[in-house]
Parts: C-alpha cells; structure tokens; sequence
C-alpha cells in the first residue's frame, strides 16, 4: 500500500512539474518580450554606429582609409591581433569609399528598423570590420556593441518604432504559421536573456576588478579619473573631484552598485532601481568623461532591454497623465473596448494563438 501511495505521489509530482514545463514554454513561445526595450536599443545602438561613421567622415581617409594614421602593415600583418575585416579586401581608396558609405547605409538602415534583421547582420559585418581597421580610436564601448549585435539578430528588434513595423500592421498569417511565430518567439526570448546576461556579466566584472585596485579600497579612484586629460571636462569635473566627501562617496557608491546590480535584477521591485541607477551612472559618464560617450550610451542601450513592456506604458501613461491627457484606451483594444486582432511584433495571447499575426523571424 505504501509502495502504491509512494507511486502516486511521484506521477503526481511529474504530472505538476511537466505542466509547469508546458505552460512556460506557452508563455515563452506566444510572448514577445521587452519589445519596447529592444526597439529602444536599436535605434540607440543603430544612432551611435551612425554617428561613428558622420563623425570622422570628412576625416575618414586619415583615420580609417588605407593611407591612414593607422599603417596598413599593422593593419594586415599576419601574426597581428586584428580579425577579419572587409578594409582588408583591398587598398585602393575607391573599395575604401564603397564600404564606408556602405557600412554608413546599413547602420542608418538598422536604427529605422529597415528590413531590420538583415539590417542587423550587415551592421554588425561593415561595423566589426571599421573597428579592426584602426582600434586605437575604440574606447571600449565596441566590445559591447558587436557582441550584443550578435544577440540581436535573434531579438525581433524591429517590432515597434521602426518601418517594417509599420508594414506588419497590414500584414496577418495563417494558422500554419503559428510554429514559425512560436520559434521565432523562443529565439527572441533566448536574445534577450543573452543580452541582460552580458550587461550583468561587464557589472559584475568591472566590480570584481574594482574592488582589487587600491585606489578604488581607499576611495580615491575618482579623484584620478576625474583628472585625466584624454577624458575629463577641464573647469567642471574639479567641482567634484576638490570635494573629498564627494570623491569617496561616489567612489565606494559606484563599486557597490556594479557588484549589486545583477542581484537587484532578480527582485521585482529593485528592478527599476537597478536599471534607474545604471543609466544614471553612465550619462554622469557620458557628461564628465566626454571622450567615453559612446561606452555610456551604449550600455544605457542595452539597459533599456531589462526593462518590460508594462513599465513602459506605465511610464507613457504618467507622463501624459502629467501633461494633462485624457487616459487612452489600452494597447490591443478598439474603441468599444473589444479585444482588436494583435498587431505584429505585440505578445499574442493564447487566446489568440489559431489565429496568430505573422512576426518574420
């Protein structure tokens, strides 16, 4: 009897565990999530590799062409630390000029959400290979960059604030294409983990290397960084780095945070903070630093992925409630308050999964 009690019990914990299993894996194949995020971090990462090429394009041919401040023997030489780049194909200037602009296309393309996940491959192609032309212009915000681009390929970037998201609203799918969307859903979900993954992996190790440096034990680290010249902001960083309560605080504030930060992201209500404050902590960089803005706004970018869809809208909904708006109708309903057909790139309830919208994977 006991052994039959016992028998019962274990299908019975298997039955539980298998249909925690299935519902998960419902959520997590019929759900979008971080739409908002993503979209956001595209059109930032999309805007900063834009900008890189507009930057330097009257100087172009000095700093990246083939006769550039960075000699093309370190460029090419085969025991060298570069890895493949398309600027090595050749050295005429005319295949310099053409995977330039070319490359200057592609990034401009990616941050208006063209075509997006192409856009995406081709971005990461034409920026990866700039970057290896002529590393000694990089200030670290490109390691970020080409690694998350890697994971955006399987993020559905481009399902909100872009063209091809405009383009989906006329579009449905049949119901033959519900194992598509819900591949398409898994793959996007797994980027996106990917992506908060890295950003909590460069916290916790920047901490890590903080925490053994004796400038950053005895709370000076600030001080020397504020007063570096390649970086620093002459007549403004010295208000704060001549206040040592100020050096001190920020200094053991900022090793905390980072070694802090991916615990915070596992408690719901310290998300935000977490996130809040990280922002913050790399736009004071982007400010007091001003050489390293592309580092800082490039992790403000991926930030933005944490973050849900709800606290999005919750934060659009204050800010018209602020400016005096009427409360809108919530996303996915018409104006007689019955449920509309979701529109492409939105999370599809299971409700809604035999009649699914097409969402190009």
């Amino acid at each position: 009897m006991n052994s039959g009690v016992m028998r019962t019990g274990a299908r019975s914990v298997v039955l539980r565990a298998r249909t925690r299993f299935h519902n998960a894996l419902d959520e997590l194949s019929l759900n979008r999530h971080a739409l908002i995020g993503s979209a956001l971090a595209r059109i930032i990462l999309g805007g900063l590799g834009f900008y890189l090429y507009a930057r330097d394009y009257m100087q172009r041919a000095y700093l990246w062409g083939p006769d550039g401040s960075w000699p093309w023997q370190n460029f090419t030489a085969p025991d060298g630390q570069q890895g493949f780049s398309l600027y090595s194909v050749s050295r005429s200037n005319a295949w310099f000029e053409i995977v330039f602009h070319l490359g200057m296309v592609f990034a401009f393309l990616f941050m208006v959400g063209w075509k997006t996940r192409a856009m995406n491959v081709l971005h990461y192609v034409f920026l990866w290979s700039l970057h290896q032309r002529n590393p000694v212009l990089l200030d670290g915000g490109d390691n970020v960059t080409v690694i998350v681009l890697v994971f955006f390929i399987f993020v559905d970037s481009g399902a909100r604030f872009s063209l091809d998201a405009r383009h989906r609203k006329a579009k449905r799918a049949s119901d033959s294409n519900l194992f598509r969307f819900r591949i398409g859903s898994l793959l996007h979900n797994a980027g996106i983990l990917a992506v908060i993954l890295q950003i909590c992996t460069v916290y916790l190790v920047s901490g890590m290397y903080k925490v053994q440096g004796r400038k950053w034990q005895n709370g000076t680290a600030l001080y020397y960084i504020l007063r570096a010249n390649e970086f620093g902001w002459p007549g403004v960083n010295r208000f704060i780095y001549e206040s040592a309560t100020l050096v001190v605080a920020i200094t053991y504030a900022t090793v905390f945070f980072q070694l802090a930060f991916t615990f915070l992201l596992l408690n719901r209500k310290w998300r935000l903070f977490a996130v809040a404050g990280g922002i913050l902590m790399h736009l004071g960089i982007a400010v007091h630093m001003a050489g390293l803005v592309n580092f800082s706004l490039t992790v403000v970018a991926v930030e933005l992925v944490i973050m849900g869809d709800a606290h999005y809208l919750r934060l659009a909904g204050a800010i018209r409630r602020l400016k005096g708006h009427p409360r809108t109708a919530e996303p996915g309903t018409t104006s007689a308050d019955k449920p509309a057909a979701p529109n492409p790139g939105e999370q599809v309830p299971p409700s809604a999964a035999p009649d699914p919208v097409l969402i190009s994977s």
